[in-house]
């Protein structure tokens, strides 16, 4: 028996590993989740209400700004999203959803440091508000990028993602987003899962009948 719970334990952990494996490599629904366009060149772009002049992202409301390395991005490569332009904006992406499953935005969140110190908001979406994300400014530099979540149920087959500034400085200096995904869990997570266990279900069988 002691043997066989030994077996059981190892075939969950193999099943447990292949899901890890597998939810890691999920697909990102998100077009341009690093908001990449020209070649940093050390400013900004301010973008107004439009559609695609940010690659794979409209904006929707007010403006925002391009960040084309006028501060280094999360993933490196300089660009990124202030979500207050001259104004507090907003910018979404429509991705296709299933009804009922479960999805997790995650993105990176940062303070656009020429405001100095101070709190920084971004208010999350996916066909209407989720919910706000903060981020506490400690120095007038552009710090560490700290990462942030939210999750939903898909209500339609098609869920626009939001983004939206719920700072207000009269002006600029909003919360700054970059390195955006959507994902949930590929099917074949589950299929994995199931093999390992029905493996595990299968050794019982098998003990069951030797001791018989």
């Amino acid at each position: 028996m002691r043997n066989l719970a030994k077996a059981l334990a190892a075939t969950a952990a193999v099943a447990t590993l292949a899901f890890a494996g597998t939810a890691s490599a999920a697909v990102n629904l998100i077009t341009n989740g690093g908001f990449v366009g020209p070649n940093p060149n050390g400013s900004f772009v301010t973008v107004g209400v439009s559609s695609g002049v940010i690659p794979g992202w409209d904006v929707l409301e007010g403006n925002v700004d391009w960040i084309q390395g006028y501060w280094p991005g999360s993933d490196g490569d300089g660009h990124s999203i202030d979500l207050n332009g001259t104004t507090q904006g907003k910018i979404g992406q429509s991705i296709v959803t299933e009804i009922g499953k479960y999805y997790t935005i995650k993105f990176d969140m940062n303070a656009n440091p020429d405001f100095g110190t101070g709190t920084r908001v971004a208010i999350i979406g996916a066909n209407g508000d989720l919910g706000n994300r903060t981020f506490e400014a400690t120095s007038p530099t552009a710090g560490p990028w700290s990462p942030r979540q939210i999750s939903f149920v898909a209500d339609s087959t098609s869920t626009q993602i939001t983004f939206a500034s719920g700072t207000n400085t009269n002006c600029c200096f909003g919360a700054a987003i970059d390195n955006v995904s959507v994902a949930v869990p590929e099917p074949g997570t589950w299929a994995l899962m199931i093999m390992g266990f029905g493996g595990a279900g299968a050794m019982l069988r098998r003990r069951r009948l030797v001791a018989a």
